[in-house]
């Protein structure tokens, strides 16, 4: 009899518990974020359609750290305001705090970690620029078997385990920056085994390979065909006036063959001439067709090639005829679906703001693919088809904030891609600030 009043109560309780957790009100305090970003001086409003007779006993309030007696009174970087419809959070300064909801004020409803970061503004980009890039070694995007002098094909690299995508770092110790670099050490050492190391993926290994006599091109070879770099025209995203660091094409430079990222020895950017354009179609994505132009406004460093973009430092300062001031950053919970526009040069170096729409936003989503949008404006459309290669980096604005830059276009739909946030942008510019 016990065992079945106990049983009985336990469904009773359950059934309880389920029936609140599924109510509107509860789902309201149960759905909201664990995670939080204001800007300084920008508020959020928490709404909470609860009971009038609960209102007055559940409480959101900041969490203050244990501190002793003797230390300076804590100021948070938040405040939390009650209203009419619930409560709002205010970022005052710089910082991270803890908002707390509570029951009669310590039952723990929920706890949302709040961070509020300082407003920043850059110079957005649009300019067309030259990249040329320079990898960390020379990388194996094939391979070249020979003809021995008995007329025998052999490749003695891929016979040794090299593999397309490698890279080759040195060649018995000595670094290898270029093909000529390679042939020199194999003419040297034509009799002996060398020593290739070789960074494949996260790994570093070493392979001997023998060169051997091709009979074809008169020289001793290993059988490789090896690039050490890559060179083409993109946009700038942004630059920062404090620091002259730049943001540019909001995803990595790959390998055309391998498709692996180039890790950066040494690279440049240049002003760039767009010349013609070839408009994008299903299936055939377009690209913009330049000159470089080494003594135009821009010229810079290539830092670090990310999944974000290429990143590095100019020469001296830029400007964009179409802002007259640096403008102000919008973070990814700001941005919203609706209209927006996006800077690029579609002929010659004359920036251009063009329409767009932001169908659908995605807060958390990485990769570049924050946001899907679709090219509007009948101009650009008219030229380039949609999205073109060349155009990737081109910065995207919103309620006069640059929110982000254009990052990818559907082979299948080119007035349709990807955008990236600025949030990963200016991550990534802070790794590079720690690593130099």
């Amino acid at each position: 009899m016990n065992l079945n009043i106990r049983t009985c109560i336990g469904v009773f309780l359950a059934a309880i518990l389920l029936v609140t957790c599924f109510s509107p009100g509860a789902r309201m305090v149960l759905d909201l974020p664990e995670h939080k970003t204001l800007v300084v001086g920008e508020s959020s409003a928490i709404k909470l359609s609860i009971p009038d007779q609960l209102k007055d006993k559940i409480q959101m309030q900041v969490a203050k750290p244990s501190r002793s007696v003797f230390a300076t009174p804590y100021e948070s970087p938040v405040l939390v305001n009650r209203n009419s419809s619930g409560y709002e959070i205010v970022a005052l300064k710089p910082g991270k705090a803890d908002v707390n909801l509570k029951l009669l004020g310590y039952i723990p409803l929920k706890s949302m970690a709040v961070e509020a970061i300082p407003p920043r503004r850059v110079v957005p980009g649009g300019h067309s620029i030259g990249v040329l890039l320079q990898s960390k070694g020379i990388m194996v995007v094939g391979f070249a078997p020979m003809i021995s002098s008995d007329g025998a094909k052999m490749c003695p690299a891929r016979d040794e385990g090299v593999e397309i995508g490698d890279v080759i770092l040195s060649v018995n110790g000595r670094s290898i920056n270029s093909e000529n670099d390679l042939a020199r050490v194999i003419d040297v050492n034509k009799d002996n085994s060398i020593s290739l190391k070789i960074k494949r993926r996260e790994d570093v290994i070493n392979v001997p390979v023998k060169p051997y006599y091709c009979a074809e091109t008169n020289r001793y070879r290993i059988g490789l065909y090896v690039r050490d770099g890559v060179v083409g025209v993109g946009t700038l995203t942004f630059w920062e006036p404090a620091n002259k660091q730049f943001a540019a094409l909001g995803h990595i430079i790959i390998d055309a063959d391998t498709r692996q990222g180039i890790d950066v020895m040494q690279g440049r950017i240049v002003s760039a001439s767009v010349q013609t354009v070839k408009p994008g179609k299903p299936g055939r994505p377009g690209e913009k067709i330049g000159i470089f132009n080494t003594d135009g406004a821009i010229n810079g460093e290539i830092i670090s090639n990310t999944s974000c973009g290429i990143f590095g430092h100019t020469d001296s300062d830029l400007k964009n005829p179409l802002y007259e001031y640096a403008m102000e950053v919008g973070y990814a919970h700001q941005v919203k679906t609706g209209s927006a526009k996006i800077c690029t040069v579609i002929n010659g170096e004359d920036i251009e703001s063009f329409d767009i729409l932001i169908e659908k936003v995605y807060p958390g989503r990485q990769g570049g693919k924050g946001m899907l949008l679709k090219v509007t404006d009948p101009g650009l459309l008219n030229t380039t088809g949609g999205i073109i290669q060349g155009m990737s980096g081109s910065p995207i604005i919103q309620d006069n904030r640059i929110i982000g830059a254009v990052t990818h276009v559907f082979l299948n739909d080119p007035q349709r891609g990807y955008g990236i946030f600025m949030d990963s942008l200016l991550s990534e510019m802070e790794v590079m600030d720690k690593a130099s």
